[in-house]
């Protein structure tokens, strides 16, 4: 798994580290990406709603607890696939992380690549692909949250109810395109 590194606005989040793999391909990517001078991204995720939210990041298999007003912060050193992001809301969890979500579940607070989750959640989605991301949001499987979805360097799309795949079909993906090299990712929950 990618290796992130949290910067949290807020004393009240709580972190859980993200595991690591031994895939020798997995390897030769972040070394590929490396030789080939990819930069660091940040992705902050912000929760305005009135309630408690926890985003899930997979496959990097990361989550925590974003209160009201709390923004997490994640350097990305590297990514070389497509990474989901989506929130989940009313969940409740031991102190191992064992535990579930009343929408957008994943089976525990760390949701790892093959989680199955609720089918209904709202997900910003991305991937890189020659120094571009390709960024969307969709509700293919339905809608959890109303979300917003920005590069530095490209488009603000907005889901802020059921129905906006209208808006921002699945097939129209690939359409929102910004520069990797030093974007920064913005996700709001509730704007």
């Amino acid at each position: 798994m990618l290796s992130f590194h949290t910067y949290t606005r807020s004393s009240t989040m709580a972190s859980r580290g993200a595991g690591s793999t031994n895939s020798p391909i997995l390897l030769l990517l972040l070394l590929a990406a490396f030789a080939a001078g990819a930069s660091a991204t940040t992705v902050t995720i912000t929760n305005r709603c009135s309630y408690t939210v926890w985003p899930a990041v997979v496959p990097a298999g990361r989550g925590v607890e974003l209160r009201p007003g709390s923004s997490w912060t994640l350097d990305v050193p590297v990514i070389t696939g497509a990474t989901n992001i989506w929130g989940r809301t009313d969940c409740s969890f031991d102190k191992g992380g064992r535990g579930h979500c009343q929408t957008g579940d994943c089976g525990g607070l760390q949701c790892a690549s093959g989680s199955s989750t609720n089918p209904a959640v709202t997900k910003a989605e991305f991937s890189v692909y020659n120094g571009s991301y390709y960024y969307g949001i969709t509700t293919l499987k339905g809608f959890n949250l109303p979300l917003d979805f920005s590069c530095s360097s490209g488009d603000a799309l907005r889901c802020r109810q059921a129905g906006c795949q209208v808006a921002y079909p699945y097939q129209k993906y690939y359409q929102h395109t910004c520069g990797a090299n030093g974007s920064q990712l913005q996700v709001v929950f509730c704007p």
